[in-house]
């Protein structure tokens, strides 16, 4: 996992190389230049003035990149970025101005055999030569590498706070992910509960054997809610019998006019999904598909494929019937279902993007869920931890 102290360190790493480059050209500019020239003291005032110009550049460097790029990237304040640039500049190009040596020029090899010549005469009536001007080529060329060096800094900021800014959102999209998983947890708990054990409570006078089996369905239910549904991604075997365990404690309630199906030829040890991704729509074919004194059904159908990209797949379908309701109970059904579905939706959004899809048809007196998503030969989030 790419964390933010190990984005920083990049980042100053890119910063040192960059400063590196700066030291290391012209200082060997300056040593190579003049290999023709034997004045060891020009040379090494020479050599002295591009090391006070390199601890300048560093210094301004320094400067626009812990005081002045924050005020952009960070606080979002552009006028005032631009104005402490300016002054910046200018404070930066006044040091190079009056720092600049008297004689650029290196002194010129005296050939042996011919004299030196004589200054030029002023001829009458001519004016004297004109003065260099403010600004020479070494000038321009620092403000040069002045604007490129912020440019890069800026740059090198922009991009690695990109990083940590899509890390931020994919932390607050996992959370958003871990609290969306809880509250469907949670949803799960009280009615069913509480029914379960009313149900089991009837069930020790009646039958204590069932009784007793119940209890044991209901503590290794209880155990995948509470410690392996944490996990986002369960074996798809963990999740089948989960799943075997919520019938078996639901279809107490009902008669024998209850036909409950499943399909599901593979065994799902060899495959990773989501956790407590199916619950609610058998939940909710339970609850607003099954009467209590008319034949109804409930078919799941789970099945393991290629998908066009050659990675497994997974196609699930619940079908169940409905029941006849007012109006202000198929209201209820709606809005306890739209919970669901959002919620449902929301962590498959979040964990598959657009590689998934969900359609559900309601009809007249039946209800459809199709659900496609994407499975994995193992954990992908230890796979990940792991690679990063």
């Amino acid at each position: 996992m790419t964390s933010r102290p190990r984005i920083n360190r990049i980042e100053y790493l890119v910063y040192g190389v960059f400063m590196l480059l700066i030291i290391i050209g012209p200082t060997l500019s300056t040593l190579f230049h003049g290999h023709e020239i034997d004045d060891t003291k020009f040379l090494l005032n020479d050599l002295m003035h591009t090391i006070k110009m390199v601890a300048a550049y560093i210094i301004v460097f320094a400067i626009h990149d812990i005081i002045i790029a924050p005020l952009l990237v960070h606080k979002h304040k552009p006028w005032l970025y631009f104005l402490g640039v300016v002054a910046l500049g200018a404070v930066f190009m006044l040091y190079q101005c009056n720092s600049r040596p008297d004689d650029p020029l290196p002194p010129k090899i005296e050939n042996s055999q011919q004299p030196a010549a004589p200054p030029p005469e002023i001829a009458p009536g001519k004016s004297a030569p004109v003065a260099p001007p403010p600004l020479r080529r070494h000038d321009i060329l620092a403000m040069i590498m002045f604007l490129f060096g912020i440019g890069t800094n800026i740059g090198v900021k922009f991009y690695f706070r990109s990083i940590i800014a899509r890390k931020e959102i994919e932390d607050l999209e996992k959370e958003n992910l871990n609290q969306n998983l809880l509250q469907l947890r949670y949803q799960l708990h009280p009615h069913f509960f509480m029914n379960t054990l009313n149900n089991i409570h009837a069930l020790v006078d009646i039958d204590p054997k069932k009784a007793q089996q119940c209890i044991i369905d209901l503590s290794k239910l209880m155990r995948y809610v509470l410690y392996e549904s944490n996990h986002e991604f369960v074996q798809a075997s963990r999740e089948i019998e989960f799943m075997a365990n919520y019938v078996s404690l639901t279809r107490i309630r009902y008669s024998d006019k209850l036909t409950f199906t499943v399909d599901s030829p593979d065994d799902g040890t060899q495959v990773w999904i989501p956790p407590l991704i199916f619950v609610s729509f058998v939940e909710n074919a339970f609850k607003h598909g099954v009467s209590y004194n008319k034949e109804s059904f409930i078919n799941i159908v789970g099945k393991i494929y290629d998908g066009k990209d050659g990675k497994p797949r997974m196609y699930w379908t619940c079908h169940n019937s409905k029941r006849k309701s007012n109006g202000d109970s198929k209201k209820k059904v709606a809005e306890a279902s739209g919970i669901g579905l959002s919620n449902i939706r929301q962590r498959l959004d979040l964990m598959f993007g657009t590689n998934y899809s969900l359609n559900i048809t309601d009809g007249t007196d039946d209800y459809l869920v199709e659900m496609d998503i994407p499975v994995f030969n193992s954990d992908p989030s230890t796979n990940a931890t792991h690679n990063a």
